[in-house]
């Protein structure tokens, strides 16, 4: 691809720095809300190209993109990655940026909203990885004591993750939160034209600074391996830094922003997050989302043998006091800071049952915690998995939800929230074609509401109050929507 010069990257950000745009939403009380005042859940996917050309091929594809609409996906985690962005210091490579336009324009057309995710795993090329950073910028770090893999002898056998503990590493993290060769700077500027170029969109819901963030040198500091440690020392300056860069073109469209993923499972000063507020300070609160994962911790260590369910330890551990655990934490943090939370990876399946039996966990917990979602894994191509994420979900409340259950093994769906008259768009509920074929459901909804298939797309039912509690104005009536199959 072709890169272009500082000079041109000027007058290109300058043409497009005062267009409108980006999704019209906010955080209140913990819940993303529209610009009609209702709460949005999202059900998306990660697309992330982990090398050249940098960008999904998949989501070029119109067909492929109507798919994922038509299946009731309506939000995408999109690698934004900085290699593709800047191959080379201060050159900006155009032609990326304007495949990426064209990602989300076709998103957009779609009705799907898009989050920019600046990903990386293990940082660099140099650590064993690919460019998460570019291979220049960290070629400028001061080369660390020991040569990579050190402390390891070897990587043969290793998992990936397990070299986040090299040396070179954990140096490359510290060398970035640091600004050791201007790194946060040169970061900064990525995500300022990464904002500047594509806040004029409607579906951009958001930028995530960074991906799975590591704690930083550890072998230096041995305390920042506490994630409150590292989220105060670390984390918490690094993403005041790069808000700041976003805030200066783009003051509006959510930034999402992650603690170390360990960091999610408990709360306090040195177990928890160690965040003290939301990035740029309480001021944004309301566009602030606090970005979360979800890989059960003793399947990753031991996986189970392919093509056996977990053994029931394993699920107690998993179902019973880790999944719980982050999801609570995750309230007391929100309660804590403000804003919003978001479960932007979870699943990873390779279709053995394990794994779809903690796929089928995560997916009714989040309904339990009404929490947006992003799967990760193949999609396209596997079936199974097609049919358990194109599930039954309000994508619009008009009101305070109150909850939100779909039972896979039975169909059914239920939906209460306090109606607020107030609000003029109706509640959206997505009803997959692929479970109900030829419409194959019962609605049945309390007296307070009424319903009707979209016109505009027949996946959708539109629920809304009846002209009595339109004309009540008053805000502690209580709808109910169910949903059963009829075949």
């Amino acid at each position: 691809m072709k890169s272009f010069d500082m000079v041109l990257l000027i007058v290109f950000s300058f043409l497009i720095i005062y267009c409108d745009g980006s999704a019209n939403v906010h955080v209140s009380d913990s819940l993303i809300v529209d610009d009609a005042g209702r709460v949005r859940i999202y059900h998306g996917l990660n697309f992330v190209m982990k090398g050249f050309p940098w960008y999904p091929s998949e989501l070029l594809d119109p067909i492929k993109v109507a798919n994922l609409s038509q299946w009731g996906i309506n939000f995408i985690r999109l690698g934004m990655m900085w290699s593709g962005v800047e191959p080379e210091p201060q050159k900006y490579n155009v032609t990326y940026l304007n495949i990426m336009k064209q990602i989300v324009e076709l998103l957009e057309s779609n009705q799907i909203f898009v989050l920019f995710d600046m990903h990386q795993d293990l940082l660099s090329s140099r650590t064993g990885s690919y460019d998460g950073i570019p291979a220049w910028l960290y070629d400028r770090f001061p080369p660390p004591d020991h040569p990579y893999p050190w402390p390891l002898k070897s990587t043969t056998g290793v998992s990936w993750f397990e070299l986040y503990i090299t040396e070179a590493c954990s140096h490359g993290f510290q060398c970035l939160y640091d600004n050791t060769a201007g790194a946060i700077d040169s970061m900064g500027s990525f995500w300022r034209l990464v904002a500047t170029t594509y806040k004029q969109y409607s579906n951009v819901l958001g930028y995530e600074i960074i991906n799975e963030p590591w704690a930083g040198n550890y072998l230096v500091n041995p305390t920042i391996l506490l994630p409150g440690i590292a989220g105060a020392k670390n984390l918490q300056p690094f993403y005041e830094k790069i808000a700041k860069s976003i805030r200066s073109v783009d003051n509006d469209t959510l930034i999402f922003y992650e603690p170390v993923t360990w960091g999610v499972r408990l709360n306090g000063k040195y177990f928890g997050s160690g965040f003290t507020h939301v990035p740029g300070g309480d001021d944004y609160r309301n566009r602030s989302v606090l970005s979360y994962h979800y890989y059960c911790i003793i399947l990753s260590l031991v996986p189970v043998p392919d093509n056996s369910t977990i053994p029931v330890f394993d699920r107690v551990l998993c179902d019973d006091v880790e999944g719980p655990a982050i999801f609570r934490s995750v309230e007391v943090d929100l309660a804590q800071l403000g804003g919003s939370a978001f479960l932007t990876e979870f699943g990873g399946c390779d279709g053995s049952p394990a794994c779809d039996e903690q796929l089928d966990w995560g997916l009714d917990a989040a309904d339990e915690y009404l929490q947006s979602w992003a799967y990760w894994g193949n999609y396209f191509d596997h079936v199974p998995t097609i049919k358990r994420l194109s599930r039954v979900y309000a994508r619009a409340i008009a009101g305070k939800p109150l909850a939100m259950q779909y039972i896979a093994s039975q169909r059914q769906f239920y939906l209460s929230y306090y109606i607020d008259p107030t609000i003029k768009q109706p509640t959206e509920i997505y009803i997959s074609p692929i479970l109900y074929p030829q419409q194959s459901y019962d609605i049945t909804v309390n007296k307070a509401l009424k319903w009707k298939i979209d016109s505009t797309n027949t996946n959708i039912i539109l629920v809304e109050p009846n002209e009595q509690v339109v004309k009540s104005k008053n805000q502690a009536v209580i709808g109910v929507v169910e949903i059963r199959p009829t075949m």
